[in-house]
């Protein structure tokens, strides 16, 4: 085992200095060092897929309307594209590809769903009975238009009239501290609402219902298969990590490394990400090409299944070394701190802004270039929403459903650290069922928890479920996945 502690002596690098001044105003902070742990070895585990039945979708369609019930609704309309598809896939399993679509539910349980010539066939993978209704406008330009049925048209013979008070769910809500009157602006194509005006004026945005913190619909798990599904993916997700950084070697190019993924075709949720070098690490959401890895030099890696992301950024190194270390002791050591602080302290009914505000009294000044949340909520979209911004009074409940995802970037010398990973926070009750119903899955939480005390030590609450052997997980050494942080 090697041992390498976080220096607090004073040296004449200013920005060591700097580092060291804040390190020992921090009263309690941790210290950080380097460990062998052989137990990621079991990466690579077979995690049998969890498959959603009809009486999962009816089950969040009743939640869908016992909200329209409180909001007096008649029906509710919502949209998708590709890219936006996961109100939809939400509440039915269809999941745009090429096209829009709108899925509608009116308040006597009806569900409805429009869609283009080539969806048209594809929503027959929806595991309920519903009606289809063809709209060629929907459909890839050029395709045939046979029918020629106007929007206005088709949302008359679903029932839609005059006296129809209509809920609309987009992508995104807005907020009364941005814009006056939040409910009547809508993040949908014009041309939708334009047919929909023609029939009814009584419409409103109630996307925040769905994906709105802290009551959104979306925004907690309702059963445990849903943490089953969560626990395969993330599992594949990381298993995949672990394959690309056991590959990486120095004069491998990014398409070399990303061919040795040996992925499946499941649907992710964002591009694959295999970056080489300061210039394409700082650009971020780039593919790979043929740029060759050299030792020394920045990498991002990342992979996402719907349901869970897994990503890691950093240093190219063998080990450690005197051109090295100072970036090792004075940016990743404690963005890792960082790391495990958030992980200490997201729990069942923790606040948000507490959570906050202990990990960015760590990472919060300018030379971590912290942009984004420290931490967001997932589903079959990546970013969902988030509770962790300044002052926030949002408590963790149980269900919810998060990425630890904190970004940091400096500059001079530039260095990169991501160690994104998926956990759930599920209260006694919660856990009690999932270990009923799903041992094997409860078996490997379990197990996680204790690896990431023990090795890591990272003193995880009970509640907090790892969803993947790589949670917490930072390689310092790059090019070394032998040696880990841990406190």
């Amino acid at each position: 085992m090697m041992l390498v502690s976080i220096c607090r002596k004073s040296v004449i690098s200013y920005f060591f200095t700097l580092f060291n001044n804040i390190m020992l105003a921090k009263e309690g902070q941790m210290e950080i060092n380097v460990r062998s742990v052989p137990y990621l070895a079991q990466t690579e585990q077979q995690v049998h897929r969890p498959e959603f039945d009809a009486e999962d979708y009816l089950q969040r369609i009743n939640l869908l309307s016992e909200l329209m019930k409180t909001k007096n609704l008649d029906y509710v309309i919502i949209y998708g594209d590709r890219e936006h598809f996961a109100s939809i896939e939400y509440f039915s399993s269809y999941d745009c590809r090429f096209e829009e679509g709108l899925w509608i539910l009116d308040k006597s349980g009806n569900k409805h769903i429009i869609v283009g010539n080539e969806g048209y066939g594809y929503s027959y993978q929806i595991p309920y009975h519903i009606h289809r209704h063809l709209y060629h406008n929907f459909s890839l330009q050029g395709q045939p238009k046979h029918d020629q049925r106007a929007l206005h048209t088709i949302f008359s013979s679903i029932g839609i009239n005059g006296n129809s008070k209509v809920g609309i769910v987009g992508y995104k809500y807005f907020v009364d501290d941005l814009f006056e009157n939040p409910e009547s602006l809508f993040d949908i194509p014009e041309y939708i609402l334009s047919e929909l005006r023609k029939i009814t004026s009584s419409f409103s945005n109630i996307t925040k219902d769905i994906t709105g913190l802290p009551s959104g619909i979306r925004m907690r798990i309702h059963n445990v298969k849903e943490i089953a599904w969560i626990e395969y993916v993330a599992t594949k997700s990381a298993a995949i990590m672990k394959r690309l950084l056991d590959q990486m070697q120095p004069g491998i190019s990014e398409l070399e490394l990303s061919s040795k993924a040996a992925i499946d075709f499941m649907p992710v949720t964002m591009y694959s990400l295999v970056n080489f070098g300061a210039n394409h690490v700082a650009i971020g959401l780039r593919s790979p090409d043929n740029t060759i890895l050299k030792e020394g030099e920045a990498f991002g890696l990342c992979y996402s299944l719907r349901g869970s992301l897994c990503s890691r950024t950093g240093l190219a190194l063998k080990g450690p070394s005197a051109e090295t270390e100072n970036v090792i002791n004075n940016f990743y050591k404690p963005y890792w701190s960082a790391i495990a602080t958030w992980y200490e302290n997201v729990k069942l009914n923790a606040c948000a802004g507490d959570v906050y505000e202990k990990v960015m009294a760590i990472i919060g000044e300018e030379r971590f270039g912290v942009m984004l949340n420290p931490g967001h909520n997932i589903g079959m979209d990546e970013w969902t929403n988030s509770p962790f911004y300044p002052n926030s009074n949002l408590s963790l409940p149980s269900g919810t459903h998060l990425q630890c995802d904190m970004i940091c970037v400096n500059q001079e010398p530039y260095c990169s650290g991501i160690c994104e990973d998926t956990v759930i926070i599920a209260d006694e009750t919660m856990r009690e069922e999932l270990q009923q119903k799903y041992p094997e899955v409860y078996a490997r939480i379990v197990k996680r928890q204790e690896m990431m005390r023990t090795e890591l030590g990272i003193q995880i609450d009970d509640s907090l479920l790892p969803m993947s052997n790589l949670n917490g997980v930072y390689f310092p050494y790059g090019l070394n996945r032998d040696l880990v942080f841990h406190k």
